[in-house]
């Protein structure tokens, strides 16, 4: 799969720098209040945040997932089309989110992301939605991409004419919801298939498995529920504003939220596996020894990133995490030592009560040390 070659290299690249070594460099994210290691950072809540849910529709207790990607910042670096074909290693991601979590947590959302375009594999729009080479289809240009538990939302320009014309084909116009037209699967393959477009948002619900009990007409409608009438998102709650108002928007983000398991809720492979494909992710990070997700239940972490001449450079990287009760909240020793890993990275680090939140610059560092 091209799309997950390309994104995995330009990881790979990255967080293999990351781990050669560290040094101290300000950071470039904009905010009020950070940087002081006494009060929590706040930055302007990012617009992705409107379509993550409060509560997950899972029974596992794993908690609500969501991953975001912005697929036209990673498409200006380099770095994915000089190791493309040489192939990469998904135990360099898995080694980062061991050894550098709030590093690798974001690159190991942005490393899965792709996996989940097999859920609208059948989709007719499915092999257009996402650039290829700079490359664009006519009445699609995506420019960020947000999973968000069994829907994937597309940010971008589409041209709603394009899909009426060219992807509605045993589907129906359903109904239009404030500049959102709506269509359902009558018929053959698209049977099981929902999909929402404007002029700047593709919705498209993902496929349920065998096991799944949703259909994909709800899942597309609630999601448009939580964006257009702000019902049951977790931004609105206190814990969740917090979440979203410390970490910002940036070109990478990896959430849970709600999990009594934070190391179950990383297996994905139910989620994004492929049979007929034969493609999952390969790296199974293992953070159950780690005193900052032992008992975490819920957590955002992401990772702005310049690019200069075309390749990753400097890294911002934030987490934020909320924890049951202060006993179990870990110290700020073991925040540095088990989530940043690195003594000499510039960071910051705030606890207050049940809250922990951190964040950390890293530039890139030659790779043959």
């Amino acid at each position: 799969m091209k799309r997950r070659q390309f994104v995995s290299a330009s990881l790979a690249a990255a967080g293999t720098a990351a781990l050669a070594g560290c040094s101290t460099d300000d950071g470039i994210g904009e905010g009020n209040g950070g940087g002081d290691g006494e009060s929590f950072p706040s930055y302007d809540i990012p617009a992705y945040s409107n379509w993550v849910p409060q509560d997950s529709r899972n029974e596992d207790n794993s908690g609500v997932f969501f991953t975001h990607l912005d697929w036209a910042a990673l498409d200006e670096t380099d770095d994915a089309s000089e190791n493309e074909d040489e192939g990469t290693d998904d135990e360099e991601t898995e080694e980062l989110v061991e050894q550098v979590p709030i590093l690798g947590l974001p690159f190991y959302g942005a490393l899965i992301s792709p996996f989940a375009i097999f859920g609208i594999l059948f989709y007719p729009f499915s092999g257009d939605v996402l650039p290829e080479d700079g490359h664009t289809a006519e009445g699609i240009e995506t420019e960020t991409m947000t999973w968000v538990e069994d829907v994937l939302v597309f940010n971008g320009t589409y041209d709603p004419d394009v899909f009426a014309e060219q992807y509605a084909d045993d589907f129906e116009a359903a109904e239009t919801r404030d500049g959102f037209a709506v269509y359902v699967g009558t018929s053959g393959f698209a049977e099981d298939m929902a999909y929402a477009v404007s002029e700047d948002t593709l919705v498209v619900g993902m496929m349920p498995g065998e096991d799944d009990e949703y259909e994909t007409e709800a899942v597309v409608g609630e999601a448009l529920d939580r964006n257009l009438d702000e019902v049951d998102r977790a931004v609105d709650s206190d814990d969740g504003q917090w979440l979203f108002e410390t970490t910002g928007d940036a070109k990478m983000g990896f959430g849970v939220l709600g999990t009594d398991d934070f190391s179950e809720a990383l297996e994905t492979d139910d989620e994004v596996e492929s049979d007929e494909h034969d493609e999952e992710p390969e790296t199974e990070p293992e953070v159950d020894d780690n005193p900052v997700f032992d008992t975490v239940e819920s957590l955002v972490n992401t990772l702005e990133f310049s690019a200069e001449d075309g390749e990753m450079g400097t890294m911002d990287v934030r987490f934020s995490g909320v924890y049951p009760d202060e006993e179990s909240t870990p110290s700020e020793d073991e925040v540095r030592e088990h989530l940043i890993g690195e003594e000499d990275v510039d960071h910051d680090i705030v606890i207050d009560g049940v809250r922990v939140h951190a964040s950390a610059t890293f530039e890139e560092t030659p790779t043959d040390e």
